[in-house]
């Protein structure tokens, strides 16, 4: 996750891409490449206009308020991974016919995701190395249930006030270690261990 000094996670369009700096850039490339897959919330993938990538990307929504024209799905080709998307089985009865032909539905849970099954979804198709891209509602979710392994954070040496912020509601207090901190060119790069048990 990138964020602003004082907390924001988007800039003043609503994207994340807007905060970043060539320092938390060479961080993105690096941490997508050495990834089997991408774990995104819809909204995030929506506001940012993600598109394929060699790696496959994992969308978790509750709506599957999708178009066939997201650049996600418009511009997939023969090459491209297939795009996974976790729902809940309600809303996967009443998908529309044209998901099916370009993503794999795959229900978990009732009448809303349940991110533990995402999670052993995605370890039994022998994509271990998940990386979590967010958005808030995500990352919220998983530190919640005590999913998280490591939360990469990036802060950016820019001034934004007000907008969304990194956690969307009350955690409690989860503690944890820094496992490495560093700069470069201005930019805080922090990787943190939580420790739900603590």
């Amino acid at each position: 996750m990138v964020m602003s000094l004082d907390g924001a996670v988007v800039d003043q369009e609503g994207k994340s891409a807007g905060l970043g700096t060539d320092a938390d850039k060479r961080v993105f490339i690096a941490v997508r490449r050495d990834s089997d897959v991408i774990l995104v919330g819809a909204g995030t993938a929506r506001a940012e206009g993600y598109r394929p990538t060699s790696v496959p990307i994992a969308l978790v929504t509750n709506s599957l308020n999708f178009t066939s024209t997201m650049p996600l799905f418009a511009d997939a080709t023969e090459d491209s991974p297939r795009t996974l998307i976790f729902t809940h089985a309600r809303a996967a009865a009443k998908a529309p016919k044209w998901l099916d032909t370009i993503a794999t539905l795959i229900p978990c849970g009732a009448t809303q995701v349940e991110l533990p099954l995402v999670l052993d979804e995605l370890h039994h198709r022998g994509l271990d190395r998940i990386h979590c891209e967010g958005g808030p509602a995500l990352l919220t979710s998983l530190l919640t249930e005590s999913l998280l392994d490591e939360l990469l954070l990036t802060v950016t040496p820019v001034l934004l006030g007000g907008g969304s912020t990194m956690i969307t509601t009350a955690l409690g207090k989860i503690q944890g270690e820094y496992t490495q901190v560093r700069t470069d060119e201005g930019t805080v790069l922090m990787r943190f261990a939580p420790n739900y048990r603590a």
